[in-house]
């Protein structure tokens, strides 16, 4: 019998792929008009964005009047929401919308996590820019502050004092920021040491498969095209408590299934969640991770979400550690890095759906090897990364 998925996305060709493998599977896709060309084969409903629900449902209506949805799958973080609501409209199981709620809008997710005892920064939510001095006297200062809904880094900002704030936003310092039409999340800035993720695949509300990576630089500190990091010694006492915050944090959300990607902060009190999405990580992760395990996150992504079991790693994790970067794409780059020993392999922009970046796997001895070798392949790239 042939399986119905209704999947919104946008650009994301990892899922499509991985749905295509699927001989017994029918894609029906909620997407932007922008992306048509991509979906040629498909029945199609666009929506101007997923944050305008009533458009979503009325697509989620228009496409269902084809007949049943088995499953609805959200591949893009702005989508997550939107597909919650899909599934309760249309009565198809998964995550339902305050689940999906959970998952991507800020506040939401960071009451959930506190309330179930999860370590989490001081955090309130202001209705526009103008009133963050207002949420701040709750959090206290300093502070970060970004919309709501979002996804990476953009429209995030530190402010230190209420003086800082005042000045910055009388010269438009936070235009961006306040053209998003959104609540602002206001966070107190977390004092860490470094930036970790730790990446899971979740089926029938328990972690099938999770590992912890480092960043070498916070990504907020980080330009997009050198994003990089390393798989994490899984037996480190601190890698331990990670894995054991991602189970917990499973468990607050009431995930049924899903790929997660829980951002935690390393602070001299022990890890602090920053944030946790239900998509594969970006920026090469999921490449990283087939590399170290054997695992492909976007066909687990497909396979939980599709109510399939997860897979079992066809090998033994990878004996060393295993770490990538983005670099930009200068004339010659590619062939320099390959030529370095331990480099796995340099994906195109064209194989990594990167226009302006190349993406480098390699292999180190250690954590401190990989660090090493990140900083080498960054003082490649020169001056214009």
């Amino acid at each position: 019998m042939t399986r119905q998925v209704l999947l919104l996305n946008s650009d994301k060709p990892e899922v499509l792929e991985a749905l295509a493998r699927r001989p017994d599977v029918t894609v029906r896709v909620i997407t932007r008009k922008v992306y048509a060309d991509l979906y040629r084969n498909h029945e199609v409903a666009y929506v101007d964005n997923f944050a305008d629900l009533t458009q979503v449902e009325q697509a989620a209506y228009e496409l269902a009047a084809q007949g049943p949805v088995d499953h609805v799958i959200a591949a893009t973080e702005k989508s997550v929401v939107a597909a919650g609501l899909v599934r309760a409209l249309l009565g198809v199981p998964g995550p339902g919308f305050d689940q999906s709620l959970w998952g991507a809008h800020k506040r939401a997710m960071k009451d959930r996590l506190r309330a179930a005892g999860l370590p989490v920064t001081d955090h309130a939510q202001a209705a526009t820019v103008d009133e963050v001095p207002r949420a701040a006297e709750l959090t206290g200062w300093p502070i970060m502050i970004k919309p709501v809904f979002g996804a990476g880094s953009k429209c995030t900002y530190r402010v230190d004092s209420p003086e800082e704030f005042a000045e910055r936003h009388r010269a438009d310092g936070f235009a961006d920021l306040a053209a998003k039409r959104l609540p602002v999340q206001v966070e107190r800035l977390v004092r860490f040491t470094h930036e970790y993720h730790c990446d899971g695949v979740v089926h029938d509300g328990e972690v099938a498969h999770a590992a912890v990576s480092r960043y070498f630089l916070p990504p907020l500190h980080s330009s997009p095209s050198l994003n990089s990091g390393y798989v994490a010694d899984q037996t480190d006492p601190f890698s331990r408590e990670v894995l054991d915050l991602h189970r917990r944090v499973i468990g607050a959300l009431g995930l049924p299934a899903g790929v997660t990607h829980l951002e935690v902060f390393r602070t001299q009190g022990g890890p602090v969640i920053g944030e946790v999405a239900v998509r594969p990580g970006g920026m090469g992760i999921s490449r990283m991770w087939w590399h170290a395990f054997g695992v492909d996150l976007w066909e687990e992504f497909v396979r939980v979400s599709a109510g399939e079991r997860p897979s079992r790693p066809e090998r033994e994790p990878h004996h060393e550690t295993i770490g990538r970067t983005r670099l930009p794409a200068l004339p010659g780059l590619r062939e320099r890095v390959l030529a370095l020993p331990g480099v796995l392999e340099v994906l195109t922009p064209q194989e990594c759906a990167s226009p302006e970046n190349l993406e480098a796997y390699f292999t180190a001895a250690d954590e401190a090897a990989a660090e090493t070798f990140i900083a080498r392949l960054h003082e490649l790239a020169g001056p214009a990364a």
